[in-house]
């Protein structure tokens, strides 16, 4: 059930929940509000999977539940709107992780090619990990999935006891209705849950289906909610609404407020495990079911072929991203900068990161 667990919080968990506090800033208290209605709604879809999960356990999840449903045509737009769902987004996670990797080797922000030849190269190796097998990547994304959770959890579990709840700058300072500034907060929260149906997917190659998926299922979406909600509270306890408004890492800069500047460093590295294990996780659910598994049980060397032109089509948009010199360098590139103290050296709310 580990794994089956992991590999739901893994796909969740992903590098954009670490730049989320900064959207929610303006919201102030009732982001929390916001957090908590969409996580109930999350655990309401998670029961449906859990109960599709033990019903149906077979290899392709929301995939497979469609074609036994509604047949192949649905079945096959379902798991063709997924798979090319995900590659594309796999393109932005490994610009991400290159942004938090550049916190470490600073000629990542401003070489292109070097940039480039970094997110091919993550882009592959994750690629080639899936490869070996299930249980393989199953194992790599549990380790993965620990390590990103460490610096969340740190700063959710001693965040919440030092926090100024006056940094939140109000229940709703957006100046909106409570109802209007709730349904903004939840269309940037809900995204975050995108994932929940994971261990559904590779139901065949897991233990015990009828009961680790649906345990797996709800496990994995409680433990989600339940960091980003305390994350999200810590974060914006640390650091005023108006500087954290204008900040391209939030995380780090809250970590740097409670732990010291030591901290920055550890929630760069977490940032750039969650981009690995987000990839890793993603990569699995669609390769399993993507349009070429027709059958409930593809082989294994399908599956990889499939896994493989994804990423070739991730590769596609990650080059050509590096390759338009109009686009500026991804913002968790500004993580490299040797200037970049914390939150003392953010730019004044509304004015938005210093270019």
């Amino acid at each position: 059930m580990g794994m089956a667990t992991a590999l739901v919080v893994g796909n969740m968990v992903g590098s954009g929940v670490f730049l989320l506090p900064a959207s929610l800033a303006a919201y102030g208290g009732i982001s929390l509000v916001g957090w908590g209605v969409t996580a109930v709604g999350a655990m309401a879809l998670a029961l449906v999977f859990a109960r599709l999960g033990r019903a149906n356990p077979r290899t392709g999840g929301p995939y497979a539940h469609s074609r036994e449903a509604f047949g192949d045509f649905m079945s096959f737009q379902t798991a063709w709107s997924y798979w090319i769902a995900v590659w594309a987004g796999n393109a932005a996670i490994a610009v991400a992780f290159v942004g938090y990797v550049g916190y470490f080797w600073e000629s990542l922000a401003t070489n292109r090619a070097l940039a480039a030849a970094v997110a091919l190269a993550a882009i592959w190796l994750l690629t080639a990990v899936n490869a070996v097998g299930v249980r393989q990547g199953g194992r790599v994304q549990a380790v993965t999935t620990v390590l990103k959770l460490v610096p969340l959890v740190a700063i959710g579990v001693v965040g919440v006891v030092v926090m100024d709840t006056g940094n939140f700058g109000g229940f709703n300072p957006s100046g909106d209705a409570n109802f209007g500034a709730l349904s903004a907060v939840a269309a940037l929260t809900l995204w975050a849950f995108i994932g929940l149906e994971s261990a559904t997917v590779p139901a065949e190659d897991v233990a015990d289906p009828e009961r680790t998926i649906p345990r797996s299922t709800i496990l994995g979406t409680a433990i989600a909610a339940v960091v980003y909600i305390r994350g999200t509270a810590a974060v914006m306890g640390a650091i005023p609404a108006g500087t954290l408004a204008g900040s391209t890492a939030p995380f780090a800069d809250a970590a740097e407020e409670i732990f010291g500047s030591w901290a920055g460093t550890w929630v760069a590295a977490g940032s750039a495990t969650s981009s690995a294990s987000t990839y890793l996780g993603n990569t699995l659910s669609s390769s399993t079911f993507a349009p070429t598994c027709r059958a409930s049980r593809a082989p294994w060397s399908t599956v990889v072929a499939t896994a493989s032109a994804g990423s070739l089509q991730a590769t596609g948009m990650t080059t050509v991203r590096y390759m338009d010199c109009s686009l500026p360098p991804p913002p968790a590139s500004r993580w490299a900068d040797p200037g970049h103290q914390g939150p003392s050296t953010l730019a004044p709310a509304g004015q938005g990161p210093a270019p």
